[in-house]
C-alpha cells in the first residue's frame, strides 16, 4: 500500500521529509546522549585524577604533617552572588588524610569523615547522609598519606544535561532550517506543476496544443513530452475527423440531390418511356449513393481502429475466387470480362479486410475499363533481391491512369481529372489503409496488352515459411473469363 494515498505529491514529500527529520532528531538525541553519558562521565574522572594526583604531588614529603587551623577568609568582594555562579570545577571536595585517621586539611563543604572510608586507591561511589558521590583516593607510596578528590553526582548529571540539551538545542534549530529549506525546494520544484495544472484547466474544449515543458525538471519533462505526443496524435486524429466528415458530407451531397432530381423526372414523366429512362437513371444513382455509403462506412470503421486486424491463415487465391464470383452478374451487364490466374498463395490476413480490398480493387478495374474490356486478377509469389512475397495483382485495358497521379489516387477523395465523376476517391484510398495494416506494399504499373492500368499489393510470407511449400508442387488455376 502507498503511503499518504490521501495527499497530493507535495504533501507527500513533505510527510516524508517531515519523518525523516524526526527520525534523524530522535537518532541524534539518542547518539548524543551516550556519547554524552559516556565522554562526560570519563572526562570528569580525568579531572578527579588529575586534581588528586596534583594535591598529592604539592604535599612536602619528610615531614609529620598537622592539620591546618583557622581556615583562610575570602574578601566580601570576591565572595559570588549565588551558588549557580560558582563554575562546576569549584564544586569538588578534597581530603588529605595522613595514616587514614588524622584529617589534615579539606575543603569547607566536605564531611567531617572519610570520603572513602576504604581508602582503596582508585574511582568508586559512595552515598554519603543520602547524597552520592564520585571519589577518586590516592595514597603515596609510603602508604601514609591519602588524598580523597570526591565531585557529588546531581552536579556532574546537571553539567551533562546542560550539554545535552545545548546540543539537542543546536540539532533542533539545524533540522528545522534543513527541513524549511527542503519545503523551499520542493514548493519551487513543483511550482511549474502547479502552473502547468492551471494552464489545463483554464483551456478551451478541444484546445489541444502541447503543454510548456521549458521550465520542468528532466524528471517530469518525459512525462509531460509523452503526454504532448499523445496530445498530438489526438489532434491529429481530430482534424482527419473534421476532414472525413466535410469530404462526406460533400460526396454524399451530390447523389443525394441527383436522386431527388431524378425522383421528380420519374414522377413529371409523361409516357412510359420517359417514366423507365427516368427510374433507371435513378437505379443507377441509388447504387452508386450505396456503394458510397458503404465504402464511408469502411473507411470511418478502419480510421476509428474498432478492433485490430483478426489475422488467420487463408488462402489468397481462394478470396480472390470468392470476391470475382459477385461480381460476375455486374461484369456480363457491363460486358466485361474477368480473367482469373490464380496459384495458391497462404497469407495471414483479417479475411474480411482483404475481401474489402478485392472488392474495390475489382469494382475500380471494373468502373474505368472500356466496354468489351477485361480485367485480370492474379496472384502468386514474386522474388526481390532474395525476398520473396506473395503477389496480389489486378490489371486492365481501359484507358489508364497518368504516371503522374498514379501515388496521389490513393489518397482519400482524390479523383483523375476527366473521369467523369465515375468514382468517389475512397476506394483506393481504402486499399491502401488495408495494405498498410498488413504490412504490405503497394505498386502500380502498366495494364494489359501494354495499357490500363495495374495495381500490385506485395504481402510478407506467413510465419513459418509456407510460401515456399505451397508454391512448389501447385500450378496457376487456368485463365477464364466470367
Amino acid at each position: 500500500m502507498k503511503p499518504f494515498p490521501f495527499l497530493s505529491l507535495k504533501g507527500r514529500m513533505l510527510c516524508v521529509m517531515g519523518v525523516t527529520i524526526a527520525l534523524c532528531w530522535v537518532g541524534a538525541l539518542a547518539v548524543l546522549t551516550v556519547y554524552t553519558l559516556r565522554g562526560q562521565g570519563s572526562l570528569w574522572d580525568s579531572k578527579l585524577q588529575n586534581i588528586g594526583t596534583k594535591i598529592l604531588m604539592s604535599i612536602p614529603s619528610g615531614k609529620t604533617m598537622q592539620p591546618f587551623g583557622q581556615r583562610l577568609q575570602l574578601r566580601k568582594d570576591a565572595v559570588p552572588s549565588s551558588k549557580d555562579a560558582v563554575p562546576s570545577n569549584m564544586n569538588l571536595t578534597f581530603q588529605v588524610w595522613e595514616e587514614r585517621t588524622k584529617l589534615i586539611v579539606g575543603s569547607p563543604d566536605s564531611p567531617s569523615t572519610a570520603l572513602l572510608p576504604s581508602f582503596a586507591d582508585g574511582l568508586s561511589n559512595v552515598t554519603i547522609g543520602g547524597v552520592r558521590w564520585r571519589v577518586f583516593s590516592l595514597t603515596d607510596s609510603t602508604g601514609q598519606v591519602n588524598v580523597q578528590v570526591a565531585m557529588r553526582h546531581s552536579d556532574i548529571d546537571r553539567e551533562i544535561r546542560n550539554k545535552i540539551f545545548g546540543a539537542l538545542g543546536l540539532i533542533t534549530t539545524l533540522l528545522t532550517l534543513a527541513g524549511l529549506l527542503m519545503w523551499f525546494a520542493v514548493s519551487k520544484s513543483l511550482r511549474p506543476l502547479t502552473a502547468l495544472e492551471a494552464t489545463v484547466r483554464s483551456r478551451r474544449k478541444f484546445d489541444l496544443t502541447p503543454l510548456p515543458v521549458a521550465q520542468l525538471s528532466t524528471e517530469i519533462r518525459p512525462l509531460v513530452e509523452s503526454f504532448n505526443h499523445l496530445l498530438d496524435q489526438l489532434d491529429q486524429a481530430m482534424q482527419g475527423e473534421r476532414r472525413f466528415i466535410g469530404d462526406a458530407a460533400h460526396e454524399m451531397r451530390t447523389p443525394l440531390a441527383a436522386l431527388q432530381a431524378q425522383a421528380q423526372v420519374a414522377l413529371g414523366a409523361v409516357t412510359a418511356a420517359e417514366k423507365d429512362a427516368a427510374l433507371i437513371k435513378l437505379l443507377a444513382v441509388a447504387e452508386r449513393s450505396t456503394r458510397l455509403s458503404d465504402q464511408l462506412l469502411d473507411l470511418a470503421r478502419m480510421d476509428a481502429g474498432v478492433h485490430g486486424p483478426q489475422k488467420s491463415l487463408a488462402d489468397l487465391s481462394e478470396l480472390i475466387l470468392h470476391v470475382s464470383q459477385e461480381f460476375d452478374m455486374q461484369a456480363q451487364q457491363q460486358r466485361r470480362a474477368i480473367i482469373l490466374a490464380l496459384t495458391p498463395c497462404p497469407i495471414e490476413c483479417d479475411v474480411d479486410e482483404i475481401g474489402i480490398l478485392l472488392r474495390n480493387l475489382l469494382d475500380n478495374a471494373l468502373r474505368y475499363t472500356t466496354e468489351g474490356g477485361r480485367v485480370k486478377l492474379s496472384c502468386g509469389y514474386r522474388h526481390d533481391a532474395g525476398l520473396e512475397r506473395v503477389c496480389l495483382e489486378v490489371a486492365d485495358d481501359g484507358p489508364g491512369v497518368p504516371e503522374a497521379e498514379h501515388e496521389a489516387i490513393f489518397r482519400r477523395f482524390h479523383r483523375v481529372a476527366g473521369n467523369g465523376g465515375r468514382g468517389s476517391g475512397i476506394g483506393l484510398s481504402l486499399v491502401a489503409g488495408i495494405a498498410q495494416l498488413h504490412e504490405a506494399t503497394i505498386e502500380t504499373g502498366i495494364g494489359l496488352d501494354g495499357r490500363g492500368f495495374s495495381v500490385r499489393v506485395l504481402f510478407p510470407l506467413p510465419a513459418g515459411g509456407a510460401g515456399a511449400a505451397g508454391s512448389a508442387g501447385v500450378g496457376a488455376v487456368p485463365a477464364q473469363p466470367a
